[in-house]
């Protein structure tokens, strides 16, 4: 099943690189925001199965937006795309709910590859466990 995938990143030029790189991997692009704010908006209207999500935007940043989209819809999964290494980033975006952080400058295949890996992971979180 292909992934359905939102890409938040105030940067155009770089959002239209993301697609393109997403497009070519069989991804599916749902939609683009340019900020957390937006992102909210799309998320709602959209329900991607995970959110390309950069850490720094103006109106609103990622940490904050993955907090408040893992708080509403936790069945989608965030990928943090940042150009920043720093560790509080990392740790912020852990501690708002990404499943991953990822720096900008990784291997595209890296990128495809959480993707992959934070749609299964919430697809499992639909799936009801037995009781016993």
């Amino acid at each position: 099943m292909r992934s359905r995938v939102l890409i938040v990143e105030d940067d155009a030029p770089a959002r239209g690189a993301l697609r393109e790189l997403l497009v070519e991997f069989g991804v599916d692009v749902v939609g683009e925001a340019e900020d957390g704010v937006e992102a909210l908006e799309r998320v709602e209207e959209l329900s991607p199965d995970v959110v390309l999500m950069d850490a720094r935007m103006p109106r609103m940043d990622g940490i904050e937006a993955t907090r408040r989209i893992k708080s509403q819809a936790p069945r989608i999964q965030v990928v943090v795309l940042s150009a920043y290494d720093e560790p509080l980033l990392q740790q912020g975006a852990g501690e708002a709910g990404a499943y991953c952080y990822l720096v900008k400058g990784c291997p595209p295949e890296m990128i495809r590859d959480m993707i992959a890996r934070a749609h299964a992971h919430g697809r499992a979180l639909d799936t009801p466990t037995p009781q016993g």
